[in-house]
């Protein structure tokens, strides 16, 4: 496929722009703002996608708005030039006038405002998977790290998927017996009298 092809407007008709991925995202996303590990990796590849879907549609949204500014002042010079002067408007002023008030001119207008607040709605929902992406990132990119630090994990270059330890000094206490446990025997805690 063409760039050509991803921006022709074809039969392209703003009122009719698929939201239904977009939707299902948000629908998805959790409400209340709590997610755990799991949610965060799925959540980091869906809200790419919406994005992108937005971002497409952005695009296209962006060539119509150039399209129907075109037509809007076309509908304002036919009516300025043509149409008032059939209409009997002599000054340039009446003129104006008359064609900002033609019905064509009003259509036009009417159009153009809907595609930029098309255009602005999807922006928004940009702006809203950009958050969340960045919040599932920032929140693996922590689980990771805190992974990386921890005593334990798994080391895949030994072609086992047993646990090792990553730092050596500390293995005694590692699943064994601390340190501090014979503290607490019997023999050194205060008995009470009877």
């Amino acid at each position: 496929m063409s760039f050509k092809d991803k921006v022709s407007l074809g039969d392209f008709n703003i009122e009719k722009i698929d939201t239904s991925e977009i939707d299902k995202t948000i629908a998805w996303l959790p409400v209340n703002g709590v997610f755990d590990l799991n949610l965060a990796e799925q959540g980091l590849i869906l809200t790419l996608s919406a994005l992108n879907s937005c971002q497409d549609k952005i695009l296209l949204i962006e060539r119509w708005i150039g399209f129907l500014e075109s037509e809007k002042n076309k509908a304002w010079s036919v009516a300025a030039l043509d149409k008032a002067k059939i209409a009997g408007h002599k000054t340039i002023k009446t003129q104006e006038w008359y064609a900002q008030a033609d019905n064509d001119y009003i259509e036009a207008s009417n159009k153009l405002v809907l595609a930029k607040a098309a255009k602005k709605w999807f922006e928004n929902k940009a702006n809203y998977f950009t958050a969340w992406h960045y919040a599932f990132k920032t929140f693996l990119r922590r689980d990771y790290d805190i992974e990386k630090l921890s005593n334990v994990g798994y080391n895949v270059n030994t072609g086992s998927s047993l646990p090792v330890s990553r730092n050596q000094p500390r293995d005694n206490d590692f699943g064994g017996d601390y340190e501090w446990e014979g503290d607490l025997s019997d023999s050194k805690l205060p008995q009470e009298d009877e």
